[in-house]
């Protein structure tokens, strides 16, 4: 078995439509395209090659309530067993809405 990467991606999204997530109870699923990306100091970046594309994001629940289609989106999510996933906890700055 190999050993997940530890991976984080600080990604700028523009969220295009959001719903609850088909196999994450408690968490969102944004249908958003990435606008940019940066990484994040310490961590590989498997997450840069989506800038331009649209992409399927998970986002607990309880960070989604100011979300909505034409949102713009700072956060830091990784690559887990194919989904891209935000960090779950944030730390301040780190999971920023622009209500657009």
């Amino acid at each position: 078995m190999v050993a997940p990467v530890e991976n984080l991606t600080t990604l700028h999204v523009r969220v295009a439509s959001l719903g609850p997530h088909p196999r994450l109870g408690d968490w969102d699923l944004a249908s958003a395209e990435v606008l940019s990306a940066e990484p994040v100091s310490g961590r590989a970046d498997l997450l840069s090659q989506y800038v331009g594309r649209t992409v399927q994001l998970g986002i607990p629940r309880r960070l989604t309530g100011g979300l909505h289609p034409g949102s713009g989106l700072t956060l830091r999510a990784r690559l887990a067993t194919g989904d891209i996933l935000a960090e779950p906890n944030p730390g301040p700055g780190d999971f920023t809405v622009d209500a657009g």
